[in-house]
Order: structure tokens, then C-alpha cells, then sequence
């Protein structure tokens, strides 16, 4: 088998797993209840969150725990007060928890970023947000093309602007591969499972939870913002498999780059189309065969035990045309013959030879 489809979810690390047998054991007491074991459960789960406020470099009050990134994009999007302004500002290759929640929102308005570079700029930004704006959506990395956005920097600009517009950052993609700075965000995401953790967990740093109200009504639980009983065995593995990718993608940072470069090349020589801009992460690669449908590649790749993807996996099953690769302004003969690979720090250059021989063969049968 060879796995290629890491941006839609990631292995448990096996080290995680090995220690879930002791700490199920020792801490499956309800953190709210007031007995000592208890109490030592709680200590414990409020320590996976001082290590992930800290990997954050922000205060562990403002790290919230929810069952996945989508909630938490909810709770922000659905939960914010927007006082007198109304208007929501992002960018159509935003993940659909993002996109969705806001143009399926009654009580607000919106506009919609694109650039055919297939990144979003302070530039691209700044003639869209004015006194009505109240939040502007920008993800990190997209997880389609792998593109960055250099979301700090943007965030910066628009507070210069005006202080009142809130920035959400979905970080997903980037949590715990890349350099996070949160300095001028105000909310942003991230997944377990997208890291090596259990599916489950989730989190959202909010800079003013004073900004928020719960959607999610109960005991209270996560300074009132997200009632329910903690999760403390999926937060445990968020936590470590955050501090093993941190790791492991820092010191393989150069092969993923010769990886992608390989991508890149054997794609030019083919004459495929190459729709991950040159600004994007190396882990996520997307180009476009232009010969057949993502649909047939894709099977015929599984059929050989190579598993990758055309686009999100959230999107997969709707079978619609790429929302992130149309607002890029690509022809349909490219977006529909779009293939996503994902990697990881394991990944090896045979995997990726193999890879490409299989859809060479899978191409010829149609020829």
C-alpha cells in the first residue's frame, strides 16, 4: 500500500497508540467530578492544554476544545456577536466549514476573494473591507493546492485599517508542519486527526472569547464556550502527535521539498497541468492530467493500492466541480482531471516513482 491522501487524515502515530492503553486506565474519570482521581484527570487534560497554548505562544484560556475543526468554525462564525456590522469577507477556496457556514449564515452578508494565483494578498483584500466588515476568513494553507497565505501579515495590514475587523484563520493544514504566528489573529483552527492524532479533537484559539456566545449549551465545560464531558483521551493525542510532527516535519523539511520538486518536474516533462502555486507548503501537490477524470484515475490508483485524492475529502462525495481550482479560473479540462497527493516526512522517493508509473499505465489503457 502506499498512502498518499495525508491532507485528509493522518495515521494514528504508533507511538500515540502504544501509550492509549495506560492512559484510558488511569485517566477516564470525568474531569468536572470532584473526587481525587477525578481531579488528576483534569489536571491532566488542563496540562495538554498549557502544552498546546504553549506551542502556540498564547494563553492556555484561550485554547478551546471541540470535537473537530468544523465545530469550531461554527462556534466562531455562528457564535460571534457582529454588533452593528454584517458583512464577512473570504476567500472562495476557504474549506467548506468555513465556506459553507458563512454563505449559509441568514443574519450576514459576504463577499468572496479569488486571485488566479491561487493565494490571497493584502492587495486582494484591502478595496473589499471598509466599516461594515466585521470578519475577514482567510485560511493558512489551503488544502487543496497546498498554497500559502501569508495570513499574519494580512491580519496586520487590516488591523492598521480598522481594529474592529476580526480575522478567523483555518490552520489545519499548517498546525504543527509549519511556523504558526498568531500575534494580530483572532481566531483560528486545528484537527487532530490532520496531525496524528485521534479523530475527536479539535481546537480553536480565540483571542476574546468575550466575542463569542456557546452554540452548544450544558455544563459549562471549556469556559463556557463548548459544554459537554472533555475528551481527554483524543485531546492527549492531539497534544502528542503536535509535538511528534513539529518534530519530524522540521527535520524532514528538505525532503519534502525534493519530493515536490520531483512532483514538479515529472509533471512539466508530461505536460501535466501543475495547479499547486510555487508558493504552497511541499506536503500537498495538486496537478491535473488533462486526459482523464479524477474519478477514473482515483479508482484505478486504489485498485493498485495507491490511495490519493482530487480534492477535499469533505468534498469527495458531492462530486462537484473544485470550488478552489474554479475560483483560480482553470479550465474545466483541468479541474476535472485534478489529482491531490499528500505527503508525509515518511513518504520515499519510490512511492512517488510507483505512483507515477501506475497512472501511466492506468492513461495508456485509455489511449
Amino acid at each position: 500500500m502506499i498512502y498518499l491522501d495525508y491532507a485528509a487524515t493522518h495515521p494514528v502515530y504508533s507511538d500515540i497508540v502504544h501509550n492509549l492503553h495506560d492512559i484510558v486506565n488511569k485517566y477516564h474519570y470525568n474531569p468536572s467530578s470532584l473526587y481525587e482521581p477525578a481531579i488528576n484527570t483534569r489536571i491532566f487534560y488542563e496540562s495538554q492544554r498549557a502544552k498546546i497554548a504553549e506551542f502556540l505562544c498564547v494563553n492556555e484560556k484561550n485554547v478551546i476544545f471541540t470535537s473537530s475543526a468544523t465545530e469550531g468554525a461554527n462556534l466562531i462564525i455562528k457564535g460571534l456577536n457582529y454588533k452593528n456590522r454584517k458583512m464577512i469577507v473570504l476567500w472562495k477556496a476557504e474549506h467548506a466549514c468555513v465556506f459553507k457556514t458563512v454563505v449559509n449564515h441568514r443574519d450576514v452578508e459576504y463577499k468572496l476573494l479569488e486571485n488566479p494565483e491561487g493565494y490571497i494578498t493584502y492587495d486582494d483584500i484591502k478595496n473589499n473591507i471598509d466599516k461594515s466588515t466585521r470578519l475577514v476568513c482567510l485560511m493558512h494553507v489551503n488544502n487543496e493546492t497546498g498554497a500559502i497565505n501569508e495570513i499574519n501579515d494580512i491580519a496586520k495590514k487590516i488591523k492598521e485599517v480598522d481594529k474592529e475587523i476580526l480575522v478567523l484563520s483555518d490552520m489545519v493544514q499548517s498546525f504543527a508542519k509549519i511556523p504558526i504566528n498568531l500575534e494580530y489573529i483572532d481566531f483560528a483552527t486545528f484537527s487532530s486527526h490532520k496531525i496524528g492524532g485521534l479523530r475527536g479533537a479539535a481546537g480553536v484559539y480565540i483571542k476574546d472569547k468575550n466575542q463569542l456566545k456557546p452554540l452548544i449549551d450544558g455544563g459549562g465545560q471549556e469556559y463556557g464556550l463548548r459544554s459537554g464531558t472533555e475528551n481527554v483521551l483524543s485531546v492527549y493525542s492531539m497534544a502528542q502527535a503536535m509535538e511528534v510532527a513539529r518534530d519530524i516535519y522540521t527535520a524532514k523539511n528538505n525532503h519534502l521539498i525534493s519530493l515536490n520538486d520531483y512532483m514538479r518536474d515529472i509533471c512539466k516533462n508530461k505536460k501535466y497541468s501543475i495547479n499547486s502555486p510555487e508558493k504552497s507548503v511541499p506536503y500537498i501537490f495538486n496537478f491535473s492530467t488533462k486526459v482523464l477524470p479524477s474519478e477514473v484515475l482515483i479508482n484505478g490508483l486504489s485498485e493498485k493500492g495507491i490511495y490519493v485524492s482530487s480534492a477535499s475529502a469533505c468534498s469527495e462525495k458531492s462530486h462537484n466541480t473544485s470550488r478552489i481550482l474554479k475560483s483560480m479560473g482553470l479550465e474545466d479540462d483541468v479541474i476535472n482531471t485534478s489529482i491531490r497527493v499528500s505527503i508525509h516526512p515518511s513518504t520515499k522517493l519510490k512511492d512517488l516513482k510507483e505512483f507515477f508509473n501506475a497512472l501511466d499505465e492506468i492513461i495508456s489503457l485509455y489511449k
